[in-house]
């Protein structure tokens, strides 16, 4: 009589860490993707550029009142909750300033308080604008002007000048300015992560991780400039807070390469060894971290406004570079760099030990 044996499902978890997948040794086809995405967006910075906003260029603001009260009787109601309502706010306010030679640059919801109307909260819609090249302040002023006027007869407000209301302009020396700020956080952070990895592991996992961060900022920047994402303040903030989630799971991964170098199980074996079975002992972490995390920002990315779009894509962009450089690239990295230390070291050993011997020899011919 046979007996038959009920076969074990092996976990997620215990499928990986059998596995027998190399990704120390597959990292250079892990580099291929990340080059050829940045080498594209290499290209498009030095033919078309970013699409600056007016937080860097320069611009003007103005915020448009929406009537979704019914207020104004003679004049149309919108709901900007409504899509089809919202896209023709956009196309009226385009429109207006198509006639001046400037497009909207961000749109976004915002509430607006008409004591004239006793309006409080009231729907409204904010555009932000490049203003035209070479103006003097006082021409832009003008045209701002013009463009309110425009904009009050386009939505049937006639002389309800506060309906319409001028937020003023982002000068260009401003935006040196927050650009300048921007760089200098970059750095600051940058060197903070370069010494708490350096401090908390060893300099060969600090110099690994920075390169890993340079990638997922590089690669972030390439997507920013292929789908011509707007670059603004809140694109710098996106940059910044990447750099906090890049760094997560690499540190975990470090974490357990530093516990498995502790336990001698892999004493004498080569260091891409221990990295990768660190990988596949951490990977589902990873994994689930990186997902609960992208799921939230896709979700407000989808339902936020502009300026919280532009600044959710980027993260997502980064989330998922980041989990790509911590899982196949930087292992890899620190194997090669770890066991350039160590053969060097071996190697003065080596060459210590020559020397004692020849020392030795000599002594006893002279003896």
């Amino acid at each position: 009589m046979k007996h038959k044996f009920k076969k074990t499902r092996l976990s997620f978890d215990e499928r990986v860490a059998s596995s027998k997948f190399e990704y120390c040794k597959n990292l250079k086809w892990f580099m291929i993707p990340s080059i050829v995405i940045v080498l594209i967006g290499i290209i498009l910075f030095c033919t078309i550029g970013f699409n600056l906003g007016t937080d860097f260029t320069g611009g003007s603001i103005m915020t448009v009142y929406v009537n979704h009260e019914q207020v104004i009787e003679d004049a149309k109601a919108y709901d900007v909750e409504d899509s089809g309502d919202y896209a023709e706010i956009q196309n009226k306010i385009n429109e207006v300033l198509g006639e001046f030679g400037l497009t909207g640059n961000t749109f976004q919801t915002t509430t607006i308080d008409i004591d004239e109307l006793n309006v409080y909260e009231g729907q409204a819609v904010l555009v932000k604008y490049q203003n035209v090249d070479g103006q003097q302040a006082s021409e832009i002023l003008a045209t701002n002007e013009s463009i309110q006027k425009a904009l009050l007869e386009k939505f049937g407000y006639g002389g309800m000048t506060y309906t319409v209301t001028n937020g003023g302009t982002v000068t260009p020396s401003a935006s040196n300015e927050l650009l300048m700020n921007s760089f200098i956080a970059m750095l600051v952070a940058l060197a903070l992560i370069i010494i708490y990895v350096a401090i908390r592991f060893e300099i060969t996992s600090g110099i690994a991780t920075i390169l890993a961060l340079f990638h997922d900022l590089l690669i972030t920047t390439s997507f920013v400039l292929m789908f011509r994402i707007t670059v603004n303040a809140a694109f710098i903030a996106a940059l910044v807070t990447i750099l906090g989630y890049s760094i997560n799971n690499t540190v975990i991964i470090f974490d357990r390469i530093r516990e498995n170098q502790k336990s001698g199980k892999y004493e004498g074996k080569p260091n891409s060894v221990v990295a990768d079975v660190s990988v596949k002992e951490t990977i589902t972490r990873s994994v689930f971290t990186t997902l609960t995390t992208f799921v939230t920002i896709a979700l407000v990315a989808i339902i936020g406004v502009a300026d919280i779009r532009d600044f959710a894509l980027p993260i997502g962009i980064g989330i998922l570079s980041g989990f790509y450089s911590s899982i196949f690239i930087t292992p890899g990295l620190w194997a090669i760099a770890y066991n350039g230390k160590k053969r060097r070291k071996k190697i003065k050993q080596t060459e210590n030990q020559d020397k004692l011997e020849n020392t030795e020899k000599t002594e006893e011919i002279a003896g």
